[in-house]
């Protein structure tokens, strides 16, 4: 049998923690939105030419991206935060 593991930088929340997590986050939501703010929510991949911007190729960003070709033959990344998506 296979155990269960989480990789690192990861964790399960199971309902015991998740329950309180959703409604504190539902709370934390409900503020926003009273002030204004609206919800946004934006692809995990990206085209790579896009987060890499004008970066240099020496740039530590780009040496930590995951980056790849799909099977389209586009080449992508994973979004590593929201700075681009928001800009």
């Amino acid at each position: 049998m296979i155990e269960p593991r989480t990789l690192k930088g990861f964790r399960d929340y199971p309902p015991e923690l998740m329950i309180p997590r959703e409604a504190l986050l539902e709370k934390t939501r409900a503020v926003y939105r009273s002030y204004g703010y609206a919800p946004i929510d934006t692809p995990a991949l990206e085209y790579a030419e896009i987060l890499l911007g004008k970066m240099s190729a020496e740039a530590e960003i780009q040496r930590q991206l995951y980056r790849f070709t799909d099977n389209g033959g586009r080449d992508v990344a994973l979004r590593f935060d929201l700075t681009v998506p928001f800009a």
